[in-house]
């Protein structure tokens, strides 16, 4: 892998246009409004499950980050858990591009 998806998930919280939730993150695939979806690795699966469905319809993205809620809280600059991310614009991050390689 030649980037570190802890980088650009960093360049996103601090640059880009995101939301904290699982709750906001369905919401916004449900209506189609987020460009990338980073989900935790303890992310709970009936909420994981609905997200991916929805995401899939409208062609998201999805990143899954290999840590769990934690760790993504803190990488954020967060002091709570996040279990999920629903990014609106992407600000700096090329994250997109990186995807589209892999």
């Amino acid at each position: 892998m030649s980037y570190d998806i802890n980088r650009e998930i960093q360049i996103i919280a601090r640059t880009g246009k995101k939301d904290y939730g699982i709750n906001r993150t369905v919401k916004a695939v449900k209506f189609g409004r987020a460009q990338l979806i980073i989900l935790a690795a303890n992310c709970p699966k009936e909420k994981r499950d609905q997200i991916e469905y929805y995401s899939k319809l409208a062609n998201i993205p999805i990143v899954n980050y290999h840590g769990n809620g934690y760790e993504l809280g803190a990488l954020c600059g967060r002091g709570h858990v996040v279990s999920a991310i629903s990014v609106y614009e992407l600000g700096d991050s090329k994250i997109l591009r990186m995807l589209k390689k892999k």
